[in-house]
């Protein structure tokens, strides 16, 4: 039946990233790196997009924003990212990663990237290299969604309609 093969796929899916995530949060531990899994996860997307705001990363993450915001103020405590000013009159804050920030990020990446390879080690070329254009021909709906309500938010906020959809 398509739907019960359907279901293994999502299943076998969330096993796949559960193993990593659990595998990427022992090692961070492990090396003592300093720096939780989301965090290390933050420094990253700040790290490939410098000049990014706290609501790129919610948005990017699907995190909260008070989670969000935590992860942030422990980066911002370490001294592995710095807040700078928009432009001026604006009370948005870019981020961006400091020389502090660099060494324990390339530390993570070294981690995420052993963690990476053990996940597909099982596969050889040919399997790695379908498994990835099939993953990447799976539609990412979820993300398009939040777009959709972000984008009837803002146009609601100049009519002052508000959106029900809460996706």
């Amino acid at each position: 039946m398509a739907a019960d093969r359907e279901t293994e796929i999502l299943d076998l899916i969330n096993a796949a990233m559960h193993q990593a995530t659990a595998r990427m949060q022992r090692s961070l531990r492990d090396e003592r790196i300093g720096l939780a899994a989301m965090e290390a996860r933050t420094l990253r997307f700040i790290a490939r997009h410098p000049g990014c705001t706290q609501n790129d990363i919610v948005v990017a993450s699907g995190r909260d924003k008070a989670q969000i915001a935590r992860i942030i103020k422990s980066l911002l405590e370490h001294g592995f990212v710095a807040r700078l000013a928009d432009q001026p009159g604006q009370k948005r804050q870019r981020l961006e990663l400091t020389d502090a920030g660099a060494a324990p990020h390339a530390q993570a990446e070294t981690l995420r990237a052993r963690v990476a390879k053990d996940l597909v080690e099982g596969l050889d070329d040919a399997e790695r290299t379908q498994l990835l254009g099939l993953l990447q021909r799976m539609p990412l709906s979820a993300s398009t969604e939040h777009e959709q309500v972000q984008e009837q938010d803002q146009g609601a906020a100049l009519t002052g309609k508000r959106s029900r959809n809460i996706g």
